[in-house]
């Protein structure tokens, strides 16, 4: 992940070098563009992250490579519905954009990747199950130097965005054949197959209640970070650009934090797999200090550098002042907390309270941006964020926390 994180902070500067800010700030919408199309398919992983946790946790290695095989048939199948209602819509919607040549061939290649991302989804899914995050970390890693070469050699040929969008394409391609090697020397027998016994079980199993409540969630969730994609719709790629630079450290530090309730997920379903909730709660406790201590110390380090480490990293193109960093520091101390709660929640499938959280964070914010933005420009949507949870959305995920291990909560759940 480190190594992920690294190669993307390192290649924003040969982006702009080589773009210029407003072919970077196409760049940015177009993987924005790609991730928000996760939107219609966040039940299912939600939904089956909890299904082979369940089946790692008591060594059904048959049930668990049929929930990975109809994990990939599902996100496959999503990924060709998605592109082939885009392309739909797109002709309409995108004339001048995809008049650009160079504009539309990155499009293109964008849909490759894709659909090769999602068909990996399940792969990630059975790594994090399994208890083989390393594994699949450092998969990941060696695709992402895969990748920064791949942008070195694309951007040296002058191959512009398409340079770099295939460069993502050829990197997922070898993450995927690395998780196909290690998948073949394990007991399990992962693979793909189209005849599944136990389908219809699974698809009740991820559309019931809990599953649509996690459809709920993952579209709420997506909306949430869709700051870059609103900004450059409303305001243009060049803002979005602007967007992103300020957002991006921030961003990285609670995709850091998130890890750590991310990685703890599959241990607390097995937990409550086994109904020790004692340790459940205990885990919970530690986790939340631990994660107010770092967040805190995180947004105070950006809070009062943020604008010097910008200039060393982006010169003259960081954003100006000193409240844009002050706001965006306040705004990540908040998120990267209230993920913890919110993460207990998902896993031990108390998701109505969570549904109805994640609902009123969405509402309030999207009205503060949208009164907001003619005065605050791209800063509005972090101001939101800050204004949002301190006004009682940040007091509501904690109470969530508490509300996982009430007797209402866990008759619930079980």
């Amino acid at each position: 992940m480190f190594v992920t994180m690294f190669v993307q902070l390192a290649l924003v500067p040969i982006y702009l070098s080589y773009l210029g800010k407003e072919k970077f700030g196409i760049l940015t919408m177009i993987m924005a563009a790609n991730n928000y199309v996760a939107i219609g398919v966040g039940w299912l992983s939600g939904s089956m992250a909890r299904v082979m946790a369940e089946r790692a946790a008591t060594g059904d290695s048959s049930g668990f490579a049929e929930a990975y095989a109809f994990s990939k048939l599902a996100y496959v199948a999503y990924a060709l519905i998605a592109l082939a209602m885009f392309w739909m819509i797109a002709p309409w919607l995108l004339t001048d954009v995809l008049a650009d040549l160079e504009i539309r061939a990155a499009i293109l290649l964008s849909c490759v990747l894709l659909l090769i991302s999602y068909e990996y989804n399940a792969d990630r899914l059975a790594f994090v199950a399994r208890h083989r995050q390393a594994t699949g970390n450092a998969n990941e890693a060696v695709g992402q130097l895969i990748f920064a070469a791949g942008v070195g050699i694309g951007l040296m040929l002058d191959a512009g965005l398409p340079g770099v969008v295939g460069a993502q394409v050829v990197s997922m391609l070898c993450v995927r054949c690395l998780a196909w090697m290690h998948w073949r020397r394990d007991n399990f027998g992962l693979s793909w197959r189209l005849r599944i016994t136990g389908f219809r079980a699974l698809w009740q199993r991820v559309s019931g209640r809990v599953g649509r409540d996690y459809v709920v969630y993952g579209i709420l969730l997506l909306t949430l970070q869709a700051d870059a994609l609103i900004v450059g719709w409303v305001a243009g790629p060049e803002v979005a650009a602007s967007f992103y630079l300020l957002w991006r450290i921030p961003e990285v530090c609670i995709l850091i934090l998130s890890r750590i309730p991310g990685a703890y997920a599959p241990h607390i379903i097995a937990m409550d797999a086994r109904s020790d909730h004692g340790a459940i709660r205990n885990g919970y406790r530690k986790g939340l200090t631990a994660l107010l201590v770092f967040a805190g110390f995180a947004a105070l380090v950006y809070g009062f550098a943020g604008h010097w480490v910008l200039s060393l990293w982006v010169a003259e193109n960081a954003p100006e002042g000193y409240w844009p960093y002050a706001i965006a520091s306040i705004a990540m101390f908040f998120i990267s907390v209230s993920r913890w709660p919110a993460e207990f929640a998902y896993a031990l499938m108390n998701t109505k309270p969570l549904v109805k959280i994640v609902t009123l964070e969405v509402t309030l914010k999207l009205i503060l941006v949208w009164f907001l933005f003619g005065a605050l420009g791209y800063i509005a949507p972090l101001v939101a964020i800050t204004l949002v949870h301190a006004v009682g959305v940040f007091y509501l995920y904690i109470w969530l926390g508490n509300d996982n291990f009430s007797i209402k909560a866990r008759q619930k759940i079980e």
